[in-house]
């Protein structure tokens, strides 16, 4: 399986919940963590899963984010399996609906991927870090559920 891991991390919490991500991954073959920043349609292609993450800035994606949608082409994720994940505070039930994971989940279908697991959140103490206690290894169990989906 050829996974490709999505990020974008201001304080590199994001980034270590990515590099947990794949560890999972790669027992089922290639999984291969990028920046945002780096990310090209190419990179997209002969994908079998699409797995993107990122911070929560003000209940939105961050600005730094955005411009990667406009890059790539219409139905770039046709069929794909996607997955979505953020970083961010733990919010009230009320306030969790606005969180990166669910936009970058949105953007991803738009996109023509099709989710495998709902979105994710992944949470820090401060606005810089670090991640909350256990929150690695939660990280590593969700893409062991991700993986499930698979089987």
């Amino acid at each position: 399986m050829n996974t490709i891991i999505v990020y974008f991390s201001k304080f590199g919490n994001t980034k270590m919940v990515a590099e947990a991500i794949a560890e999972p991954l790669e027992a089922a073959g290639s999984a291969r963590v990028i920046s945002s920043d780096q990310l090209t349609a190419s990179d997209l292609h002969n994908a079998d899963l699409v797995v993107m993450g990122s911070p929560t800035h003000r209940m939105n994606l961050p600005e730094d984010v955005r411009p990667v949608f406009g890059t790539l082409p219409r139905r770039v994720l046709r069929d794909t399996p996607i997955a979505a994940f953020d970083t961010s505070y733990k919010m009230s039930w009320l306030l969790a609906r606005f969180t990166a994971a669910r936009k970058l989940d949105k953007k991803l279908r738009k996109l023509g991927g099709k989710q495998v697991v709902p979105p994710e959140s992944f949470f820090v103490e401060e606005r810089e870090g670090p991640l909350c206690g256990g929150e690695i290894e939660r990280a590593r169990v969700w893409s062991g559920s991700i993986l499930h989906t698979f089987a």
